[in-house]
């Protein structure tokens, strides 16, 4: 270096400068010579604020090309790149136009498509083209969304700042404590029976989900039932709208009364002479006509329609209500069925009569005495026989009062004397009912407590346990349903019903 003056080391080093900055400008810059490489492409943008030419275009976050142009297409953005060829496009790709971080440079990332579609070649545009939402767009958006959050938080301020707010609040507040306070009072109180109600409903839960497994072939017939019924029903409509079609046509008896011109002619004839009738009888002629225009017979027919009259008031005072009920005796698994016809002459008082098919079935107890004679002289002997006839039909004879909420009923009850009790909640949709009958002097009564809740207007259903004192085992819990038709109903179906 000592040959070398100072001019010629200064002119080295700043070659060597220049052509470092050449390089990392080039590697930098991705600059490149010569014809650029790969495969263009578009896609149509309705905006592309901020997106500039030679901007990245990237896919799983690497850059596969550059943005060649950005031209206006019919009012849109039309944005020409050039990607590598060696990336396989599909013609469903997607095109976004996205920034780095918040206030960064604009670049387009693709999302590729189905690898089963065809793939774009050159000059091929993409199908997708999405911009997101502009920041400006975002920010006005925010600053819109703060003045309503302003303005409410204004009208809280007045509204909560007067005295009389604050006293409400203050009132409320205290009310929210006593309420707490009473409540945990009242579960405290009450934590044993609250225990044993979901205890209670555990084991309902458990019985009903065994009632349902048990009766799955049961339940699959009631199904198949109702779909044949509604295909028999489907068959019935048809046959119907066919012979409403006849009719229409004048086909038949009814359809020839309805579209021949001469029965109506013969119609308006016959309402012509019964207009001439009835002017008669207003005029006061013919028997019926002096019938219907003398005072003293009028007198007399009306007090024969009074009597008549007051006869049917009296009758119609009376209800007659129709009740099934059927129990499913758990302890016996199998069903009891109560059939009854209940007369209510009066609000507060009813006669109740009904039929019973027991599973159980009634007790009879029967005493043999011998006397038999032996080597060693004349001995006795007793014999006790308790016999149950199952499936044996009872018989319901009750009496019955009530007593605003309590009605007490007196009577037969399964062909043996007993009373009743029950007491009517939710106006008489929820009824808690007592019985005890079979007084015996050397067994215990039978006794038995339900809990019937009406759910519609005519259907219910019963839970309780039967015979829970006896001495013969048949101690059981019984789950059961029922409907109620009242004489309301009963005069529809019986009005309605053919008659032979």
């Amino acid at each position: 270096m000592a040959g070398f003056s100072t001019e010629a080391k200064v002119g080295v080093f700043v070659m060597l400068g220049l052509a470092v900055l050449a390089y990392m400008t080039i590697r930098l810059g991705s600059f490149e010579f010569g014809e650029p490489k790969g495969i263009e492409i578009s896609a149509v943008f309705d905006n592309a604020t901020g997106l500039k030419k030679n901007a990245p275009v990237e896919m799983a976050g690497i850059e596969i090309g550059r943005v060649k142009t950005i031209g206006l297409e019919n009012g849109k953005a039309r944005v020409t790149m050039l990607v590598d060829s060696k990336v396989p496009l599909a013609a469903d790709s997607k095109a976004f136009i996205r920034t780095r971080g918040v206030l960064g440079d604009k670049y387009l990332a693709l999302e590729p498509g189905n690898p089963a579609a065809p793939k774009l070649k050159q000059g091929g545009v993409l199908a997708k083209a999405e911009v997101p939402t502009d920041l400006d767009r975002v920010m006005a958006r925010v600053g819109e969304i703060a003045d309503d959050v302003k303005a409410i938080t204004s009208s809280l301020k007045v509204s909560l700042a007067s005295p009389q707010s604050q006293r409400n609040i203050s009132e409320s507040l205290q009310n929210i404590r006593e309420i707490t306070a009473s409540l945990k009072v009242v579960v405290a109180d009450n934590q044993d029976r609250l225990t044993k109600v979901i205890a209670n409903l555990d084991r309902f839960t458990t019985d009903l989900s065994q009632i349902s497994g048990q009766n799955k072939d049961a339940l699959g017939e009631t199904i198949t039932n109702f779909r044949n019924i509604s295909a028999k029903l489907d068959h019935t409509i048809n046959g119907l709208t066919s012979v409403v079609e006849k009719i229409d046509k004048g086909e038949g008896t009814i359809g020839g009364l309805i579209n021949d011109r001469q029965t109506l002619d013969d119609l308006n004839s016959t309402l012509a002479s019964l207009k001439e009738v009835t002017k008669k009888i207003d005029q006061g002629k013919g028997t019926l006509g002096r019938l219907v225009n003398d005072d003293t017979t009028i007198n007399k027919i009306d007090d024969v329609l009074t009597g008549v009259n007051e006869y049917i008031t009296q009758a119609d005072a009376w209800r007659v209500n129709v009740d099934y009920r059927g129990e499913y005796l758990f302890g016996e698994s199998a069903l009891r069925n109560t059939l009854s016809v209940r007369l209510q002459p009066k609000a507060d008082k009813f006669y109740l009569l009904g039929v019973v098919t027991d599973p159980v079935g009634r007790r009879s107890d029967k005493k043999t005495v011998s006397h038999n004679a032996g080597p060693d002289g004349t001995y006795t002997t007793v014999q006790e026989t308790t016999t149950y006839d199952r499936d044996e039909i009872g018989f319901n004879a009750q009496i019955g009062k009530r007593f605003y909420d309590l009605t007490a009923r007196a009577g037969i009850f399964n062909t043996t004397g007993g009373v009743g009790l029950d007491y009517h909640m939710l106006d008489d949709n929820l009824k808690f009912t007592f019985e005890a009958y079979d007084f015996r002097i050397d067994t215990n009564p039978h006794l038995k407590v339900a809990v019937d809740y009406t759910f519609w207007n005519y259907f219910y259903v019963t839970a309780g346990a039967d015979d829970f004192i006896s001495d013969d085992d048949h101690a059981t819990f019984f789950l059961g349903a029922g409907v109620t038709f009242y004489d309301e109903d009963l005069k529809f179906l019986l009005t309605k019903a053919p008659m032979p």
